[in-house]
């Protein structure tokens, strides 16, 4: 059965007035969450949550459950083989995620991956209407969709996750992000059981160009990658996986460089404590040049099986510690023209 929405709107600003005075305008509550570690937490979210789409899309589903989500922009799909090894890839770096050094739960880890590109059974929300509105815009498609779901309901099945003041991560706390967690028995939020359990509604309005062209400067600062100091996280550790367990097929690699994003690790020496080297993390922003079709490059002939270069290589002649003050890039991830 085709998708209906729950109202339709003359234009955007009639939707946002409706949306805005029926649910955003409502204080918080304070709920029981779940961290990744079974541990439940008092804190305070939105009543409401908020989901914007640019398009007349059937179905709402996680990455993990489209199909076209392992889909490469030439249409070519990912094997067998290398659909096993990308899972083995998503578990082992979540996993690192939760190590001591960035000492993430389970389920804050599983957000920076879904928050950088790579496929999980997150849905995401925001508790900003405006952001909402700014996604709901963003693309090129003149119907404009926003989902309402009360954070109740989902707290109560144990399906929210708060991303908004996750510990590393800037693309979720920059968009006041929380993550809805699908099953295969619930796995699309657009059909009647989603509807029904979670008290879903969805609102449909048409984007005009001036709408597109006036929210345009915000959608773009919500995903924003040069000024983002943590969007160069997964390329890094994608490359220490390369370096440990070998390279991967031509495709697979060509898929991770399409999804992940082409950023530096990148840091500032603020001191030293102990053997401990005290580091703030930087944008791309602050290095001289940061070329990202140069950089895509680089690290396709570390990651491909039909390349021959090594990513240790880039690391012979580094320096630890480094200067303080100084600001510093990681080899692998930053290859500036001589």
């Amino acid at each position: 059965m085709a998708f209906v929405p729950d109202r339709r709107f003359e234009n955007l600003t009639e939707a946002l007035e409706f949306i805005l005075n029926r649910y955003a305008l409502r204080l918080s509550d304070r709920l029981w969450l779940e961290t990744g570690s079974g541990l439940l937490i008092q804190d305070e979210v939105p009543q409401y949550l908020f989901r914007g789409e640019c398009g007349d899309f059937e179905t709402t589903k996680a990455s993990t459950h489209r199909p076209g989500t392992y889909t490469l922009r030439d249409g070519a799909q990912l094997s067998a083989l290398d659909l096993q090894t990308l899972q083995v890839l998503i578990r082992d770096l979540a996993r690192r995620f939760t190590k001591e050094d960035y000492s993430l739960d389970k389920r804050q880890a599983i957000g920076l991956l879904q928050h950088y590109g790579l496929p999980t059974f997150m849905v995401d929300f925001t508790g900003h209407l405006g952001y909402a509105f700014a996604f709901a815009a963003a693309g090129t498609s003149g119907v404009g969709r926003v989902a309402v779901v009360p954070t109740c309901a989902l707290s109560a099945t144990g399906r929210l996750v708060d991303l908004s003041n996750h510990s590393w991560t800037e693309r979720p706390r920059r968009q006041a992000a929380y993550g809805v967690i699908t099953t295969k028995e619930l796995h699309d939020l657009k059909s009647e059981a989603a509807r029904s359990q979670l008290n879903v509604s969805w609102y449909e309005f048409p984007v005009s160009d001036s709408d597109r062209s006036c929210l345009k400067g915000k959608s773009e600062k919500l995903v924003s990658l040069a000024d983002d100091p943590s969007a160069g996280f997964l390329r890094f550790h994608i490359t220490e996986y390369v370096e440990v367990r070998g390279k991967f097929s031509p495709e697979l690699t060509a898929w991770l460089i399409e999804r992940v994003p082409i950023a530096p690790r990148c840091y500032r020496v603020r001191g030293f404590e102990a053997k401990d080297v005290v580091v703030n993390h930087c944008e791309a922003e602050v290095l001289p040049a940061f070329d990202e079709a140069a950089e895509a490059e680089h690290s396709r002939r570390y990651w491909s099986s039909a390349h021959h270069e090594c990513s240790r290589d880039r690391m012979k002649d580094w320096v630890w510690p480094p200067p303080q003050d100084s600001i510093v890039a990681d080899p692998r991830t930053y290859h500036p023209s001589l």
